[in-house]
């Protein structure tokens, strides 16, 4: 079978990371290594890509196309798979991701012949069987119209292959993370051992936790030719005794990378020899999830842990020169003087790079919260981006919650000091990058508070 894999590209109404990072498409890559000796696999990265989808259907005429995205990509996956349907009503589509293994229901719609919703490293190849040679069809895999009945389906198997990165080879020289220049990605494990209530990612494996084994992940670290690695696990600093072997492991092996992680600031804060060591070894950069500095709302999330503890982490991670990436959550409770308060705090611990989230109730996740407080409809797709506000907020107008927002990027992000730091530390290339990328993010923001303001003026002029 000839299939064609597609990344989609961001809708326009998306408040986009794509602006300051693009990673290889590993999920595609890990598909594609799947393929039979009789199947051809081609990777567009519509990302990247300026050509439009007949353009690709037209040059490859697959059998089959896949597509795989989160939320906000919803109504574009069902777009594509309508496009293939009108350019050909035999290709097969084929949707799968995260966002499809936990909300199936979101992705039963016109054009889409199967949702691959558990397991799709096995069901996969399975589906070929089935298409092309009339095999069983596979347990996990979902076709139009059919129900989900979580009973029914397999139970977890948490099994991996190698992603064939020479699919995208086209594509390497483009992908980066922030600072981090040609990227690699690569998991080690699968899930998140603890239960924040706002977490999508639990979800996807139902709150279990696995790790691969570690000779087969330093198997594959060996083989990447790239040199910034960026380990895409939900939290690789959850096991001291993983990681202890892992970094026994990179000795062992002489593997000599710079790192990228995720990472919970109590694990930080609890194992500063053990940063100092993978420090020692090439992590440079911690995306770390405080979520908040604010006592109530920590618990509030069911974060278990403490603004002490966050404190703490910043301390080990500014004494072993270690860039945080940190990422906050704004409640919609807040007023001017919370923004404020967050500034100080942030300036306070040299928190130099911030991601700022408004809290959102992902569908599918722990977290739920009264209808008629939602700003963002079910199935405005695009807006559920941890972006956009999703919950009237209670003490400021719309407007003037974005408004903050901007400033406080603004102020964290653009001091003079932080810039001269990063400029010293990175290359000038990654720098303009990332000042170009939020500029956009800036601009896509005063876009929403001019709408936001329209809509206030037509809210009042129809109240009065």
């Amino acid at each position: 079978m000839k299939i064609l894999m597609v990344r989609p590209q961001p809708a326009q109404q998306t408040i986009g990371l794509q602006h300051v990072m693009i990673v290889e498409p590993l999920e595609l890559e890990v598909l594609g290594a799947l393929r039979r000796a009789q199947d051809e696999v081609v990777i567009v990265d519509m990302i990247l890509e300026c050509q439009p989808l007949e353009y690709f259907l037209r040059l490859h005429r697959p059998d089959m196309i896949c597509v795989t995205g989160y939320i906000t990509n919803v109504a574009t996956m069902g777009e594509y798979c309508l496009a293939a349907k009108a350019f050909n009503s035999r290709i097969h589509t084929v949707v799968g991701g995260v966002h499809c293994e936990v909300c199936p229901d979101d992705l039963d719609l016109p054009g889409i012949d199967f949702r691959v919703v558990r397991n799709p490293v096995t069901m996969f190849p399975q589906l070929l069987d089935h298409l092309d040679l009339g095999a069983d069809a596979p347990t996990g895999v979902l076709a139009s119209g059919q129900a989900c009945i979580q009973t029914e389906l397999p139970a977890l198997d948490f099994i991996y292959a190698t992603p064939d990165r020479s699919l995208v080879a086209g594509y390497r020289k483009h992908y980066f993370y922030i600072f981090h220049d040609k990227v690699a990605l690569l998991k080690t494990s699968f899930g998140c051992p603890f239960n924040c209530n706002f977490c999508f990612c639990r979800e996807i494996t139902r709150g279990l936790y696995r790790q691969r084994p570690l000779a087969e992940t330093l198997d594959e670290l060996e083989s990447l030719p790239q040199k910034e690695i960026y380990i895409v696990d939900d939290d690789f600093l959850a096991d001291r005794r993983f990681l202890r072997a892992f970094l026994d492991g990179l000795k062992t092996r002489k593997i000599h990378k710079h790192y990228l992680i995720y990472g919970r600031a109590d694990f930080i804060a609890e194992n500063p020899d053990l940063l100092e060591q993978f420090r020692n070894q090439g992590l440079t950069t911690v995306i770390v999830g405080f979520e908040s500095f604010f006592e109530e709302e920590l618990a509030q999330y069911a974060k278990n842990s403490d603004v002490q503890t966050n404190r703490r982490a910043m301390d080990v991670l500014n004494r072993l020169d270690i860039d945080c990436f940190a990422t906050i959550i704004l409640n919609p409770d807040w007023c001017r003087q919370d923004f404020d308060r967050l500034e100080k705090e942030l300036k306070d611990l040299q928190i130099n790079f911030v991601n700022l989230q408004p809290l959102t109730p992902l569908p599918g996740t722990q977290m739920e919260v009264p209808k008629d407080t939602l700003l963002i409809a079910r199935e405005d797709y695009p807006k559920w981006d941890l972006a956009h506000l999703s919950i009237q907020p209670t003490r400021l107008s719309v407007p003037d919650y974005y408004r903050e927002i901007l400033r406080l990027y603004n102020r964290v992000l653009f001091q003079p000091r932080v810039l001269v730091r990063f400029l010293l530390k990175y290359k000038p290339k990654m720098l303009w990058k990332m000042i170009q990328g939020t500029s956009r993010v800036s601009r896509q923001y005063r876009e929403k508070i001019k709408e936001a303001e329209s809509q206030l003026d037509f809210n009042t002029r129809q109240g009065g």
